[in-house]
């Protein structure tokens, strides 16, 4: 199971935050799917930011895909995730 120590989490219905930031998790996600942008552009984008952060952030979107649907603001969000989801579920023989 992967640990999400870099992320906070409220009560509140939003994507968690990363840790001393007001960026979310899924805002991070969106950047990075529907801009093209790598883990090292966002870490330059976002300075206060380190790579660590950012891939937690992407792993906790793939791992949590109705979290994503819930709050993307793009179908295309929507879509990328379900394949990635899709994509890490055990297959039966």
């Amino acid at each position: 199971m992967t640990s999400f120590d870099r992320l906070r989490f409220d009560d509140s219905q939003e994507s968690p935050k990363i840790e001393g930031s007001r960026i979310s998790a899924i805002q991070i996600y969106e950047m990075h799917i529907l801009r093209g942008l790598t883990v090292n552009e966002l870490a330059e984008k976002f300075e206060a930011l380190d790579i660590k952060d950012i891939k937690q952030a992407i792993s906790y979107c793939v791992s949590h895909p109705d979290d994503v649907r819930k709050q993307a603001t793009s179908p295309l969000t929507v879509d990328v995730v379900e394949r990635q989801s899709k994509s890490r579920e055990p297959t039966s023989a």
